[in-house]
């Protein structure tokens, strides 16, 4: 059944054309430049892609690839670099490797997009997770339900660190499974398979406001993790290389 992405309703609309696709329960919004691509083009390769990656997913051979919380061995019988990197964040994170799933598909749908249209710039968002390859600053603001932050502080994304994947897990927001009780995580990385994969490693690990600034120095110890923000209650923590605003 279709839900309605709120968070979306300022994305970028005058700085980008947009599409969105769906598949199954993967749904995608889709932010270019220049505007000249033709969408049902964009849309036609997008849905194409998704639909393999879908495919690759469902019928990997170990069925505990879909409900594992824990890492996975990687098989030897031709795994594909998508499906490579779903299994690498899991095991750099201590996930499942569907922990990983919306920001690796984001990932592999933008950089197949970019390379195939000559694109000059994309955001793919899925599910909140976001691949971004931008020639412009880019400022993406933390969306953490109905704490009174959400909205009012952002991360600013600059082409010195572009592509790099921003995804966010929440306890409180959204159908995941969480183990913590963080109103929001969200990390930036080079890789948006991984960014997803430890947003999700540390948001169950936040339990209580305490852990919060604890939290944020384990992540400031990862090289891999550009940038992150926790927040809980009236706790927020950050760390790493890329500005942060806020607003007021």
């Amino acid at each position: 059944m279709y839900q309605e992405r709120a968070y979306r309703r300022g994305m970028g609309f005058s700085r980008f054309s947009s599409v969105t696709v769906a598949v199954g329960e993967s749904d995608l919004w889709i932010g270019y430049a220049p505007f000249s691509v033709a969408p049902d083009a964009l849309v036609k390769e997008s849905t194409r892609v998704l639909r393999r990656l879908r495919n690759e997913i469902l019928n990997y051979p170990d069925s505990l690839f879909l409900s594992s919380l824990v890492p996975l061995r990687k098989r030897e019988d031709g795994v594909s670099p998508f499906l490579e990197g779903m299994i690498r964040a899991a095991r750099l994170s201590g996930t499942g490797p569907m922990a990983s799933v919306a920001g690796a598909i984001a990932q592999e749908v933008g950089s197949v997009l970019k390379r195939k249209f000559s694109l000059d710039e994309i955001v793919v968002e899925n599910g909140g997770d976001l691949y971004i390859d931008t020639l412009k600053p880019l400022s993406v603001t933390l969306f953490a339900g109905s704490n009174k932050l959400s909205g009012k502080v952002s991360i600013i994304v600059d082409m010195e660190h572009c592509p790099l994947g921003v995804c966010t897990s929440s306890a409180k927001v959204g159908h995941s499974h969480s183990f913590g009780r963080a109103d929001a995580v969200m990390v930036a990385c080079k890789d948006a398979a991984l960014a997803d994969a430890y947003a999700t490693a540390f948001c169950n690990m936040v339990r209580e406001e305490a852990d919060v600034e604890r939290v944020s120095r384990l992540m400031n110890e990862k090289e891999e993790i550009l940038s992150a923000l926790v927040l809980l209650d009236t706790k927020l923590a950050l760390c790493g290389q890329l500005e942060v605003r806020n607003k007021a």
